[in-house]
């Protein structure tokens, strides 16, 4: 296995002359940002470029760390416009804007500098922090498990805790590195789990699918943004690695995945707003068809955003039959004879009333509607809809 890893990392750890070019722009970038800064905000490299666990082409995060009470969207996001002229303004808990410079994409970041990160002020300030910690606690041989990690599970979809992906944030992968030891050790525990993963107590936190507290503030569950799907595809990805390690696992690009059953495309009004904020409300209207729709044998559900927002069904049928099997209750339950009484030819079996009854929506398109009217059905993957993800 080591021969495979070491020619996957050879694809995976950027070229010198990328290395480079990518140094001079980061230090470009900083004696802008310093030149620009008023007295007090200190613009600091972060991500996976500071870190050194970067993949070619990685993104360049800059942040600029104002002081307590500052206002982020008015005086944070006027120095990043200094920084980044043409760049979009996008928005997490406050704005910040992302930009191009020499081909590379580059995100400049207000957020405040706070000194303990137990105590964050805005979402991203401990992010800081956990660059930081990276750089003192990870080896440079576990800095390219790192990415080997990070790309193992990109292929398997397992990669980014963006609400699309609900899989692992780079900053945990490092985490789960830096205590498996290694990339091999970090597959055989991957390979082990099983839902709920416990590596760690985080007292009053959500319950999660992996629970493991941050090193940079144990109150915190880093692992909170993996879902379920998430963690199912990083399980079996390693499952299967072992079981036949090959070099595929870390090349983007596999096939498609081809329907099992009958595709219906959910069309719904873009909910507005970033897609941080946009897609788990959809992936809810999701949730609630899934559960409404068991009847039609529901195989899988995914959720994507274009101009519209879009949920892609996959199931067993499309068209119930004119009657269906109803459950009933008991001979000794209360309510049986009211059963009885509705159902008097309902037979009885192992001590329980079933009949026969018509279901109350006939197809799948009038059981979406009546959930959500605003939406329109369709009878196949939509145009700008992303089809379910392969296992």
């Amino acid at each position: 296995m080591q021969e495979l890893l070491e020619e996957a990392l050879a694809t995976l750890v950027p070229s010198a002359e990328e290395q480079a070019t990518v140094g001079a722009l980061c230090e470009s970038l900083l004696a802008r940002a310093r030149e620009a800064a008023p007295d007090g905000v200190e613009p600091l490299l972060v991500g996976s470029v500071a870190k050194g666990t970067w993949l070619p082409g990685a993104d360049i995060d800059l942040f600029l760390c104002f002081p307590e009470g500052a206002d982020l969207a008015k005086e944070g996001l006027a120095l990043a416009r200094a920084i980044l002229p043409e760049g979009e303004e996008l928005y997490a808990q406050h704005p910040y804007l992302c930009g191009s410079v020499e081909g590379r994409n580059v995100d400049a970041v207000p957020c405040f500098g706070i000194s303990d990160p137990a105590q964050p002020a805005s979402a991203v300030d401990r992010t800081v922090f956990h660059s930081a910690w990276v750089r003192e606690n990870l080896s440079d041989g576990q800095r390219e498990d790192v990415r080997l990690a990070k790309r193992f599970l990109a292929v398997a979809g397992a990669y980014g805790a963006a609400a699309a992906v609900g899989g692992f944030s780079g900053y945990l992968v490092e985490v789960l590195i830096h205590r498996a030891g290694d990339f091999p050790a970090f597959l055989q525990g991957l390979a082990g789990w099983r839902s709920p993963v416990a590596l760690g107590a985080v007292p009053g936190a959500p319950e999660a699918e992996i629970t493991l507290p941050d090193p940079v503030d144990p109150g915190r569950n880093v692992a909170a943004g993996v879902m379920r799907d998430g963690l199912a595809r990083a399980i079996l990805a390693a499952r299967r690695f072992l079981a036949e390690p090959t070099l595929e696992a870390f090349v983007v690009g596999a096939e498609e995945r081809k329907p099992l059953g009958c595709v219906t495309t959910v069309v719904l009004p873009h909910p507005g707003g970033v897609e941080e904020t946009a897609l788990p409300h959809i992936q809810r209207q999701g949730r609630k068809l899934v559960r409404a729709l068991e009847a039609f044998g529901v195989l899988g559900c995914h959720c994507s955003l274009g101009n519209e927002a879009f949920i892609v069904l996959e199931t067993a049928l499309v068209d119930l039959p004119d009657q269906q099997l109803h459950r009933g209750p008991a001979a000794w339950d209360d309510g049986a004879l009211e059963f009885l009484a509705a159902y008097p030819q309902a037979a009885l079996r192992d001590g329980r009333f079933w009949a026969l009854k018509p279901p109350r929506h006939a197809n799948i398109a009038s059981a979406v509607q009546a959930l959500l009217p605003a939406a329109h059905v369709l009878d196949e993957l939509a145009d700008g809809a992303e089809p379910l993800p392969p296992a």
